[in-house]
């Protein structure tokens, strides 16, 4: 059977993710109003619509392919992801044919291929590792899963859009961790992205003559970590002298690595590039990039206090001051106008939404299902985590928007389209 629809599924929206439909979405118009909520056309026609208006559609049609979603036959995509797979490659390279929009070369004809691209990155990931749970622990294995990812990546950084390689990326340990790779194993994937980190980091501080401090007590959080994982590997009764040798090798080599990385670039015509990573690792250092943005964010944020200043009623969102302020930055609007309670009831509402995910990805009986729910699950949090973080400077300003509240019509209705097979799956498990 090789239909994609199948109209006698059960259809019932789960609890938490209604409450998420309804908070979300209007906190996000109520913010529209007063954050950039200029007027311009639709699709180069005729008439215009301000950006909250626009939003309010785009919400009314992704709830609809939520509900369309509902009657997918979640097989369907089990039998043919590797051929969706090969025309999602093709489609993220259409972009290269377009115009760049704000340094990013990502859209084609007013929409983003990367957004759709995750629902099927995530479903080819889920199809290969629920067909090889057995090998998981096997070095092919994990090489392939990762050479899934990798390509579209590479697109993406090819595009010059950092922030959506990130989230692709940011679905690999969780999915393999999910599907019973070994702690020690998911331990050396990690060692080497943070300790690339924290040599890029001590780089930036020396370059710029700053106090090591903070480079220093990471190094040192980072140490610390590594020993009670060493420690952890005893009682494990797992070869000791190996894991640490392993540990070893990889950590100087990613440091040499990133050291000569940093050199290469100090040395060549690609400043640029130099400073993405620099406001990357360091967000509030360059006062003329990204930290512009978050310091005047830690401003808005900061004024807006507890109950916040009153709709309409802001200083740095108003004035413009804060840049992106109904995208990138619309937690910096909610906190200047609405105060530090609602970006608490937004905390809330994500967290709900998230433990509902895992709970249902853990009660699904089939693998790849599951999967597909801790992916999806994954990339939203991962979303989450850098919109609440890059708002005070503790998180990079990487251009992610927040899931159902920062205005963006392809980007929504791919979290609609998640969410809806996601809920989906649960229904009919």
């Amino acid at each position: 059977m090789n239909r994609i629809f199948r109209f006698d599924q059960t259809f019932y929206i789960r609890i938490p993710l209604l409450v998420t439909f309804i908070t979300l979405p209007i906190i996000s118009v109520l913010i529209l109003k007063h954050a950039g909520n200029f007027e311009s056309s639709i699709l180069g026609l005729d008439f215009s619509m301000s950006r909250s208006e626009k939003q309010i559609l785009w919400f009314l049609i992704g709830f609809l392919s939520f509900v369309i979603s509902q009657y997918i036959r979640i097989r369907f995509f089990n039998e043919k992801i590797y051929i969706l797979y090969f025309f999602t490659i093709i489609l993220l390279i259409l972009p290269f044919f377009g115009d760049a929009i704000k340094g990013a070369q990502n859209w084609i004809f007013g929409f983003q291929p990367s957004e759709f691209g995750k629902i099927v990155i995530v479903m080819a990931i889920s199809k290969y590792l629920s067909d090889n749970k057995a090998k998981i622990n096997n070095l092919k294995t994990i090489f392939i899963s990762f050479l899934i990812i990798i390509i579209p990546a590479l697109i993406f950084l090819n595009q010059k859009d950092i922030g959506t390689a990130l989230v692709y990326f940011s679905v690999f340990l969780p999915m393999l961790y999910w599907v019973g790779l070994k702690s020690e194993y998911c331990f050396l994937i990690l060692s080497p992205i943070v300790a690339g980190f924290i040599s890029i980091l001590f780089n930036v501080y020396d370059f710029y003559n700053m106090d090591i401090t903070i480079p220093m007590i990471t190094l040192g959080i980072w140490l610390l970590v590594n020993f009670l994982f060493l420690s952890y590997i005893l009682k494990k009764k797992i070869n000791p002298v190996l894991i640490s040798i392993l540990i070893l090798i990889i950590n100087i080599f990613s440091t040499l690595s990133c050291d000569f990385l940093w050199e290469y670039l100090d040395n060549s015509n690609l400043n640029h590039v130099k400073t993405r990573i620099e406001n990357f690792v360091v967000p509030s250092l360059n006062p003329q990039a990204g930290g512009y943005q978050v310091a005047q964010s830690k401003i808005a944020v900061g004024s807006g206090g507890i109950f916040g200043l009153g709709l309409g009623e802001v200083n740095q969102v108003e004035l413009k001051y804060v840049p992106e302020a109904d995208t990138d930055f619309i937690i910096s609007s909610i906190g200047e106008s609405l105060g530090f309670i609602f970006i608490f009831i937004i905390i809330l509402t994500y967290i709900n939404m998230f433990y509902w995910l895992l709970d249902y990805a853990n009660k699904t009986r089939n693998l790849f299902q599951s999967l597909m729910i801790v992916g999806y699950c994954s990339m939203l949090f991962f979303n989450c985590i850098i919109a609440l973080g890059m708002v005070v400077g503790i998180a990079p300003v990487t251009g992610l928007p927040a899931p159902l509240l920062s205005y963006g019509g392809t980007f929504t209705l791919s979290c609609f389209i998640m969410f809806g097979l996601c809920n989906n799956i649960s229904n009919n498990n």
